[in-house]
């Protein structure tokens, strides 16, 4: 996504937060679903940004297949991801309060 596309994301958007990371979602003009993460300003060193980054984007990759398309994602952390279990176990939440994944974890 461009940095235009993310600002947008946060206007006209839909959110949803648990614990330190909020999701922020929307339909986008593509057959494709986007996705981003943004971290707060002065979240931790390079190597725990580009962690936590590296850490949702493989839970998105993982579980994309069970997602609809078409949608623009925007994770916001807010607080500092500490191990992949507890981000998915979160993520997972977030996208089932959204309403974009029953609870079997098949799309809706």
């Amino acid at each position: 996504m461009k940095k235009k596309d993310i600002s947008k994301g946060f206007e006209i958007s839909e959110s949803i937060k648990i614990s330190c990371i909020r999701l922020l979602y929307c339909r986008n003009r593509v057959t494709s679903s986007r996705i981003a993460v943004v971290l707060r300003k002065g979240y931790g060193n390079s190597v725990e940004r580009n962690r936590a980054r590296r850490i949702v984007k493989e839970i998105y990759r993982e579980m994309k297949n069970s997602l609809p398309a078409g949608y623009d994602f925007i994770f916001f952390l807010t607080d500092k991801v500490t191990d992949y279990k507890t981000a998915n176990l979160i993520i997972v939440s977030l996208f089932k309060q959204a309403g974009l994944m029953d609870v079997s974890g098949k799309s809706v």
